[in-house]
Order: C-alpha cells, then structure tokens, then sequence
C-alpha cells in the first residue's frame, strides 16, 4: 500500500504539547492501558504518535483508493485535511472509533487487510444454524479476537441436534497453528464434532507461543495455550450435558460466553458480548439467576443479557430479574429502526 505522511515540520507542534487528557489523569490512564501500542523500540506510543498512526492510516487507505480508481489525488488538498483531522483528535474535538485509535496504521490493517478490526460492534444470528452449524460461534469468535464486540441472538434454539461425538471411531488430532485462524479452526472442529456426531477431537497445543510473548501483528502479548485448553474442555461439557437433544438457549449462550472468557485481544481488550433473547423465555431470563444456573457464575458476566421490548408486553418476569441482579436489558428495536 503507498503511505502518506504528515509533514514532519507539522508533527514537530506537537511532540512537546500536553493532551488534554482531563479527568485528574484518568484519561491518560486509560489511553496508555488501552490505545497507546508497543513500538519497535520497545517503548509506547504517546499521544501525538498514536495520532500520527491513525491519520496516516486513514490517509494512506484514502490514496490507494482513490489512485486505484484513478479519481485523482490531490496531495495539497490531502496533507491540509490530514493537518486538521490531526488537530482536532489531538485536542479531542473529535475522537475516532477505539478499534481505529488501536488497528489503524498497523499491519493488521496495511499488510493482513484485516479491515474488520476498526470496527466496535458486529452481530451473528444464531437462526442459520441449520445451515451451518458451528459458523455463529466461530464469528463470535474470530471478531472477538480482533477486538470486536459481538452481539448474538438465540434464535436458533431447538433447531438442531446435538448428536454427541461417535466414541466408537479412533480420534482425530489437531496440530492447532499459533495464529487467530488457528484458534478459530480448533473451535470449529470441536463443536462440528458433537453437532454431526463424528470422531472425538484431540489437540495439540505445542505450536502455541508461551504467555507473555508478544503478537507481532495485531499487538499485545500472548495469552498462552491454557486459556484455549480450559475453553475446549469447558465446551465438551456444556455439549455432553446436551447430546441427543436439541440444543437449547443455556446451550447456545454458554458456549458464547466461554468463548468471550477465553478470548482476551492480545491481553488488550477484553470480549465484549451481549445477547438478545425471548422475554417469554424462563430460561433465557434466568440465565444470570446462579441460583438456577450455578455452573454459569464463571462466566455468565461476559454478556450483557438484554430482550427486545415492545409497548404493552407484560413487564413483570422481567422487572423481577431485574431487581435481583440488574438484567436483562431492554432493546426497543422499533426506535433502532426508525
């Protein structure tokens, strides 16, 4: 990719300028934990860098576009705006999305084309089970691995069987490569074994970096291979414990929630979740009752649990639950819509 850059002269203003943080340093705090990247000097980023990051990033994708195109570039036009969206971030007239302030300029974006880290938000549907078993989940998944916060539903309750692994074949290792790809493939081999009843999966967690090493790409330090060992055998419980039925809401939720346990973003951004439900649904609304469902108090907090509301419907259940601990949420998908 052709990369812009900022006029030096230009940044120079700014090295030695103090970011209007605010908030008695807590603003600080949370940039330098959350946004400010390791460099190859093993220092982090300040402020003015992060800035010149991003800016370059946006303008760099801006060029390739527009000369792929052939719509012409204006290299003036281009280093005058650049100046002003770098001005105003700086002194938070305007901030871009957390995603962007983190991937921008980065390999994960100019080299692996990863685009789907800039974004906060995505949503999968568990409706298509049918169609493919496991790809809800491995979404779920994969974007939580980019930083992305997921939204997911339970509409596919009931729509398919979980048959179990065939304990009667030999089992199948799976030599799981350190990579996000790698990760994602192990989940989906696992599950596809219990939802099509095919031979029990092993793993081999050898090729994955120590914790502590650092992610060349996406950024952070590796978590290690336990996180993904304790997930894989968390999962095999929930799906034994619902083999020869059809799979149901707790089912469903648990396995995205032990997902969003096991993933932590390059140790940078933790998952964020949240899962819209059937008001109607005692079991969808006592999934944080630990009372009911004590096995889910380890990870039932990786979610927020929330239902589409609708003017009129019977508020009751659902203000009882949250009385007692604080959800579900209510959606009003009609104002979403309008």
């Amino acid at each position: 990719m052709e990369k812009f850059k900022l006029s030096e002269n230009f940044i120079n203003k700014y090295k030695r300028k103090k970011p209007p943080f605010g908030f008695n340093g807590l603003g600080e705090l949370v940039y330098m934990r959350t946004y400010s990247r390791i460099k190859k000097d093993g220092k982090n980023e300040r402020w003015w860098e992060t800035i010149q990051r991003v800016v370059e990033g946006t303008y760099s994708m801006q060029m390739s576009w527009i000369n792929q195109h052939q719509l012409g570039w204006n290299p003036w036009q281009a280093q005058k705006s650049a100046q002003e969206m770098y001005d105003r971030i700086f002194n938070m007239k305007f901030l871009p999305p957390g995603r962007g302030l983190w991937a921008m300029g980065t390999a994960i974006t100019e080299k692996k084309n990863l685009y789907a880290a800039l974004n906060n938000c995505a949503f999968v549907s568990t409706k298509t089970l049918k169609e493919d078993y496991s790809k809800p989940f491995c979404f779920l998944m994969d974007a939580s691995m980019l930083g992305v916060g997921v939204g997911f539903d339970v509409k596919g309750t009931d729509e398919i069987i979980v048959k179990g692994v065939n304990v009667g074949r030999g089992k199948e290792v799976f030599i799981i490569p350190d990579t996000r790809e790698g990760w994602v493939e192990s989940l989906r081999l696992l599950l596809e074994s219990y939802f099509h009843g095919t031979a029990p999966i092993e793993f081999d967690y050898s090729k994955i970096r120590p914790a502590g090493k650092p992610i060349k790409g996406f950024g952070g330090v590796s978590s290690g291979h336990e996180p993904l060992e304790e997930v894989h055998e968390s999962i095999r419980k929930v799906l034994d414990d619902n083999s020869g039925e059809p799979i149901s809401t707790t089912t469903i939720v648990d396995i995205m929630n032990l997902i969003g346990k096991c993933v932590v973003a390059g140790n940078v951004r933790r998952t964020a979740e949240i899962v819209f439900g059937d008001p109607n649904s005692e079991e969808y609304l006592d999934l944080k009752n630990y009372k009911v469902n004590p096995h889910r108090d380890q990870y039932g907090w990786t979610s927020n649990n929330s239902v589409f509301a609708e003017l009129g419907m019977d508020y009751t259940d659902i203000c009882k639950r949250i009385i007692d601990n604080g959800e579900p949420g209510l959606a009003w998908l009609e104002n979403m819509r309008s």
